[in-house]
């Protein structure tokens, strides 16, 4: 009898997993400057974390040998999501600020142009729906000062 119950439970779990609509979010991040520092890309499913930057829905760090790559969320469910990039230049595993926040290392939000408005942005702004694989271009940016 045990048997059959966790075999049901099996099945019934399978059957979930392949009912659910899973999809892969390429992110393909350019403008990457060539010196051996970490990009952090920031998976975000929700305005409260993206807005308050309180956690992610997936993340990763990698070492770009490229000016442009791409990296891979896989199995992500179905609805809204956002992205945030940046580049560790002095490889302090931070983003560098100064003044009114303006970020002093190279960085990327989905749909979002950095170099035309001061601040990050809502999640509104930045975010895109998945209901299939989606590609995301983020062109990293650098405000300079004026």
């Amino acid at each position: 009898m045990k048997n059959i119950y966790l075999l049901t439970l099996m099945i019934l779990h399978a059957w979930t997993i392949c009912g659910q609509d899973l999809s892969t979010i390429t992110v393909r991040v350019s403008n990457i400057e060539l010196n051996g520092s970490k990009i952090f890309i920031a998976l975000y499913d929700n305005e409260n974390n993206f807005d308050q930057k309180l956690g992610t829905f997936d993340s990763l760090k990698i070492v770009s040998k490229t000016e442009t790559i791409d990296v891979k969320f896989k199995d992500v469910k179905s609805g809204d999501y956002a992205v945030a990039v940046f580049q560790d230049l002095n490889n302090n595993s931070k983003l560098d600020k100064v003044g009114l926040n303006i970020p002093q290392e190279p960085v990327g939000i989905s749909n979002y142009a950095t170099n035309r408005i001061l601040g990050r942005p809502k999640f509104k702004n930045a975010q895109f729906q998945v209901s299939r694989d989606t590609l995301i271009l983020i062109p990293l940016t650098l405000m300079k000062k004026q």
